[in-house]
This record gives structure tokens, sequence and C-alpha cells, in this order.
């Protein structure tokens, strides 16, 4: 008996989505970096990845990558979190690869790595428009890419990188990507070298591959992809993004019923904010049958972040450790001790990895 609430993973399903991922960016001559920073750098989610053809392995703390070098040495690491002065130690050690934006970081990378050895790999990233992490200026990007060249000896220049629609919701085009394109050639020129990789982004770029065409520039030839891997269906509600081959029952969450009664749809009197600050408006649909779950937001984040996989089950709310369900459409007759599973969006994985109350629930196709 499984123990709950739990997330569940089938990582045959996840092999799977990883290899439809890889085969249609390949035919591109596109590397994917799968990101597992979801997972909590999971080892057997990596392995998943791996085994569906992933050039590397991606996180975003650094943390973990000594977790994924100590089980896969022979596995290319990525960061994708510029990373803290404590952790410069970790990354000159276990990272081959890393974004980066900042040239004073740089700096004590490369003295910790002249101390231990080592030439990670580095990534400069440009900001393009979404307006996270990068350099504003094709200016100052050529200014450290030099310096970085020129004076950072324990460092290796590889690429050049950028992220779309992690902040402001800013999608990939093919104005955006040329510019990142002319940006790359014109740090080569400085710097008398070409970069091997151009990094476009995470999984928002599959917009460009969504019909079996690559809509980017042919010099994109690296992808930073994990969530759309590991649950595609995240993007196929979000974006209208699927492809051939991919599975939806990769990563799903279940918890228990733990009270179920008939009650008023609507409080009376209410304006109030409630436990989170926020003013909900509840439509008075009359006496309804409730269910409260054995789950809450210290679990998956907002209760919003479960989509019902079966009819006739509505979300009504959650507190930090309930969710309550509507459940008067559904044909079937639920009682406490039930269980009920839910496909999850990508903020309830990210809670559901992180914290020790959802149990992991490992699954194979056979």
């Amino acid at each position: 008996m499984k123990k709950l609430p739990c997330i569940n993973v089938n990582l045959d399903a996840i092999t799977q989505n990883a290899r439809a991922v890889t085969n249609l960016c390949n035919k591109f001559d596109i590397d994917v970096a799968g990101v597992i920073k979801f997972s909590d750098a999971n080892v057997k989610i990596a392995k998943a990845y791996l085994n569906g053809g992933c050039k590397q392995i991606a996180v975003s703390r650094a943390g973990h990558l000594k977790k994924i070098k100590n089980n896969f040495p022979y596995v290319k690491t990525l960061l994708l979190r510029s990373p803290m002065k404590a952790e410069l130690e970790t990354v000159a050690q276990y990272a081959d690869l890393s974004l980066h934006s900042d040239i004073d970081t740089l700096i004590k990378l490369n003295t910790t790595a002249e101390k231990l050895n080592t030439t990670p790999g580095i990534i400069l990233m440009l900001d393009v428009g979404d307006l996270r992490e990068g350099f504003e200026t094709v200016d100052q990007l050529i200014d450290v890419a030099v310096q970085v060249e020129r004076d950072l000896k324990n460092l290796r220049l590889v690429g050049i990188g950028t992220g779309f629609a992690c902040l402001s919701g800013v999608l990939p085009d093919k104005e955006k990507l040329e510019f990142l394109v002319s940006a790359k050639k014109t740090v080569e020129q400085k710097i008398g070298r070409e970069l091997p990789i151009l990094s476009a982004g995470s999984s928002i770029n599959m917009l460009l591959l969504k019909d079996g065409e690559n809509l980017m520039p042919k010099q994109v030839n690296h992808l930073r992809v994990g969530g759309f891997i590991a649950n595609p269906l995240n993007m196929k509600n979000n974006r209208g993004v699927f492809f051939d081959g991919m599975r939806e029952d990769s990563i799903t969450i279940s918890a228990e019923i733990i009270e179920i009664r008939e009650k008023n749809s609507a409080p009376q009197n209410s304006s109030a904010k409630n436990w989170s600050g926020e003013s909900i408006k509840f439509v008075d649909k009359g006496r309804r049958i409730r269910a409260i779950l054995a789950i809450g937001s210290q679990d998956i984040g907002n209760y919003s972040n479960l989509s019902p996989i079966e009819d006739g089950i509505e979300l009504v709310g959650g507190s930090s450790d309930h969710t309550i369900i509507d459940v008067t459409d559904s044909k079937k007759a639920y009682k406490i001790g039930d269980v009920l599973t839910f496909n999850a969006k990508y903020p309830a994985m990210l809670y559901s990895f992180s914290g020790e109350h959802v149990k992991l629930n490992f699954t194979y196709d056979n």
C-alpha cells in the first residue's frame, strides 16, 4: 500500500517523452540538456532523461551537481542559476557548464578553479527581452567575453545563451533569436574563434518546433528542456504544443479523502481575506457535496496546481494542509479513505518533490 499523499512518476513515460523531444531536436542538430530541477535532482528521473537521449543533465542548485556527478560520472552537468559565492567551489569541481552574467562572479570562479586545477565551461547570458538574467547590451556581453577569453585562463568560454518566458512571459521569435545569433557572431569576431554552443532557452522554444519544422535560426544548437519532458500536459494546455509519441501519464499526484459531506457552497456574509491573504469570491450553487483531501499548499503550492482527471470533480479551494473539491456532479459515490489522482501542473511538481510530506511513488510500464 503506497503512502499518501504521493507523487506518481512513470519513468518509462518520462524516457519516452525525452526520446520524442531529443529525436525531433536532433533532426535539426540541436542538443537537449535535460532539466531536472523540479525533481530535487532525483537520480531515477535523471536516468530516465539520459535513457531518452538528453546530452546533459541541468540543475539550478549547485548542491545538486555533486549528486549527479557521483551517480553519473560520465554525464556532462549544467548549472542553470548563477552561483552564489559559497557555491563556487562546488561549481568549479562538479559543473561542466554553467550560465553566467556577472564578471565579478566569473573572476572568483576562475580563482577557485585555478586552485582546484579545473577548467569549467562558461555560457554567457544575453537578455533579449524577458528581463531575467543576462547582459542588457551586446557591448556588455562582448566586454565580459573578451575578459574571460584574455584573462580568466581556468574558464572555458563555450557559448552564448538566453532565456524566454521565465519572468515576463516574452516568447521566442525569429527576430529575437536572430539578434542572439548576431551577438554570438560579434563575440566570435572579437575573440578570434567560434563558440560551439548557442543555447536559445527552455521548453518554451518547443513553440518553434511544434509542427515538425524548425522556425529557429539554424545556428541554435542547444536547448534546456525540463517541464515539457516531465509533464507535457502543461505545455499542451498552456501553449497548444504536443508532439507525437509523448505521454501524458508521466507524473500525477494522489491524495486521500478525509472528510465528505453536503455543505453550503458559499459562506455567509464573508468579505474577509483567507489564510493566504486572498479575497475569494464564491458562487452560491446551493447545497453541494464537498470532499476534503489530505494535501495542501505546503505540499503543492496553490490548490489550483492540481488538475482533475476524473469527470465531475471541481476544485473549490485550499489551505496550508487541505484541498477542498466539489464532487456533486461525479458519477462515483466517494467516501472517506478513497484516493483521487490529479494531473500535476509544474508548480505542484516543484513543491511535491522538494517537501518531505509527499511521498515518491515510482512506476514502470511492466
